[in-house]
């Protein structure tokens, strides 16, 4: 597709708070796509389904084979009487290539989908540490190119109050040879190439890893469990020790978080009140 066929589906379709990929950025997927190839598509973070619906045309002019799109949520969080994916069928409402849209699934479920595949689109929680988390329970299951592009490299700087720093912290631990950061959306979209040795790969995961979460709340006992297990199975011990030490470090229950927060109000009010000097 022309850039300017992008922008005229893109403006059909769009509505504000849909939080989706720009025109440009999508644009830079068509061109990944068109340089590797791939046969097999997965996306983890379906939303609208905006993005899933151009990744199925830009696979059909490719000789793409099948997209699949998984979310953890079941209803789009940008209008909650729609259920992800629902444009999808309205920007490629048919073709040679199979599109699945599957609710309620994250990137800890990817054994269950019958991969492997080729290319991967993660857009989902930008929580640190979620983004290293989707990165490395991909890994296994892609082939060929096996190239991850991951969105909102620069959300933690344009929307402070979601702490969406995951993306960027990747891309900071990601070695230069293995990374590549493109203007579209104002730098905000990035591929990483995971043909690299695995050892490097859990150095990059460790690096990430120590980075303080943010995410809030954070993993869930199922997800850890889930999680670990894919660490257990295709990755080394030391990778998986690493992960307990910061989960066990980095991770607050509600109940703590709050206790956190009311003692920080406390002392700012002590301290505006002339109680408290710091």
């Amino acid at each position: 597709m022309q850039l300017a066929e992008i922008e005229e589906l893109h403006a059909e379709h769009l509505r504000p708070r849909y939080g989706t990929t720009t025109p440009d950025e999508l644009n830079y997927i068509q061109k990944l796509i068109i340089r590797h190839k791939p046969k097999r598509f997965i996306e983890i973070g379906t939303a609208s389904g905006l993005s899933t619906g151009f990744i199925a045309r830009f696979m059909e002019e490719n000789g793409g084979e099948s997209v699949t799109s998984i979310d953890y949520s079941a209803k789009f969080f940008g209008q909650a009487d729609k259920p992800v994916g629902f444009l999808a069928p309205k920007i490629y409402p048919s073709g040679p290539v199979q599109v699945d849209i599957i609710p309620r699934k994250s990137a800890l479920d990817l054994q269950e989908m019958g991969g492997e595949w080729d290319m991967a689109f993660i857009d989902a929680n930008h929580q640190h540490p979620w983004p290293i988390v989707d990165t490395l329970a991909v890994a296994p299951h892609m082939r060929g190119s096996k190239v991850v592009i991951h969105h909102d490299l620069q959300l933690y700087r344009r929307f402070k109050e979601l702490r969406g720093i995951g993306p960027r912290v990747l891309f900071n631990e990601m070695p230069d040879s293995h990374r590549h950061a493109d203007i579209a959306g104002g730098w905000n979209i990035f591929s990483v190439d995971l043909n690299l040795d695995k050892a490097l790969l859990e150095e990059v995961a460790i690096g990430a890893l120590s980075m303080p979460w943010t995410s809030f709340p954070s993993l869930t006992p199922t997800e850890v469990r889930k999680f670990e297990a894919i660490l257990a199975a295709y990755y080394s011990s030391n990778l998986l020790n690493e992960f307990r030490l910061c989960q066990k470090l980095f991770r607050h229950s509600m109940p703590r978080r709050a206790l956190f927060s009311l003692r920080r109000f406390l002392a700012e009010s002590a301290e505006k009140a002339g109680v408290r000097q710091r």
